[in-house]
């Protein structure tokens, strides 16, 4: 047996397999755009460890779209049938967070991560995943306790501990306690500087206090080390993007949008040409630029278009409100509709997992974007 950098058990004998993940899980973590290649090198050194089949299953259900789920159940099916050695307590709970998140029960997969951090507080890997799952159902006080709770955990001398330091800052951030929030980012990004999640975090304190100038700085600042970045880049961008447009420069903004956002010729744009976070990120560029005044030209036919290939796909709450405001703000209200239909009809449906948070917040998010744009404004106050 071997044991993972936070000498937790893993069932492989192979170290090279147990290396390999242990860098899957740092670039995971980290944001980094190289991560599925570590998680294949632990396959290839051991192709009956199962918990990089579980890791991969995981992050193919992160990308958000259902029609790929096929490959995580693969993935799924390759752990359960190919151990080569008991698993532990801790690598079953990922399997049956897999399973889960498969079903869409993702409060459930992440009362899985809450289990394994329970017994293994440094597993920084399961922590981000509950932070991941959380935030984006709008958990933000449970986000903030799982972090905090494995906070008498960690030490400076722990592997992980700038990405841990992020994770805390962007919980408490969440929860308005900006000046630990900005003192934990702050360490993060001085311990490492490729620490994209507590730049990101600190671009959240900065917004929320409106210290707009301090953000044009620090993220101006920080913007050459974000090359081995996933597409945590393009947020980053859309976050300096957002000061300079709050601070009246347009041009600066709508200058990222075109370079940086919809750059088409990049790697990761051509990697994942329709991912979900890019989604919002244009979408509410352009909103906030076309409510103080600049013409954004034919920008949002692009993001509609991307929008439209999501009608029907439910995996996440947050991406639907803002294919709902990209349909309705580019005069395709057809479809916008069609949205709204399918979205009504799986709330309908869907009870035991993200049907409910659709009906508190994305549908009415999606009715007043439409209602919006067709200039029915009380409509918007009374659906809001």
């Amino acid at each position: 047996m071997q044991e993972d950098q936070w000498g937790y058990s893993l069932a492989t004998n192979d170290s090279t397999a147990a290396e390999a993940l242990d860098s899957a899980f740092n670039g995971y973590v980290g944001f980094r755009a190289d991560t599925m290649s570590h998680l294949d090198a632990a396959i290839a050194a051991d192709p009956g460890f199962a918990l990089p089949h579980v890791t991969r299953g995981i992050l193919i259900v992160g990308m958000r779209k259902p029609e790929l789920y096929p490959m995580a159940r693969d993935e799924l099916t390759l752990a359960q049938k190919t151990a080569d050695a008991p698993l532990s307590d801790r690598e079953n709970h990922y399997i049956k967070a897999l399973e889960a998140a498969l079903l869409g029960k993702n409060t459930e997969a992440v009362s899985h991560y809450e289990q394994i951090l329970l017994d293994h507080p440094l597993d920084l890997f399961a922590l981000r995943l509950a932070q991941f799952e959380l935030f984006w159902m709008g958990e933000v006080a449970w986000m903030r306790d799982i972090s905090e709770r494995a906070a008498p955990h960690w030490s400076a001398d722990l592997p992980g501990y700038s990405g841990y330091l992020s994770v805390r800052a962007f919980g408490l951030e969440e929860n308005a306690s900006y000046q630990l929030a900005e003192n934990c980012g702050r360490e993060s990004v001085e311990r490492d500087p490729e620490n994209f999640w507590g730049t990101h975090a600190i671009a959240h304190v900065l917004v929320m206090q409106g210290r707009l100038a301090d953000g044009v700085e620090w993220l101006s600042d920080l913007s050459d080390n974000w090359g081995p970045a996933n597409h945590i880049a393009h947020h980053l961008w859309w976050h300096l993007a957002l000061f300079h447009t709050e601070l009246g420069d347009y041009a600066a903004g709508l200058e990222i949008y075109d370079d940086k956002l919809r750059d088409l010729e990049s790697p990761l744009m051509q990697a994942i040409p329709d991912f979900y976070l890019d989604i919002q990120n244009d979408a509410s560029l352009l909103q906030r630029l076309e409510m103080r005044g600049v013409n954004v030209e034919d920008r949002w036919q692009p993001v509609a278009d991307l929008a439209q290939a999501r009608i029907g796909n439910h995996a996440s709450p947050f991406t639907s409100a803002h294919c709902a405001l990209a349909l309705a703000a580019a005069g395709r209200f057809g479809e916008a509709d069609d949205l709204v239909r399918q979205m009504k009809a799986f709330i309908a449906d869907d009870i035991e997992g993200l049907g409910p948070r659709y009906a508190l917040s994305t549908l009415p998010a999606s009715e007043a974007s439409i209602a919006h744009r067709k200039g029915e404004h009380q409509r918007v106050l009374d659906i809001l």
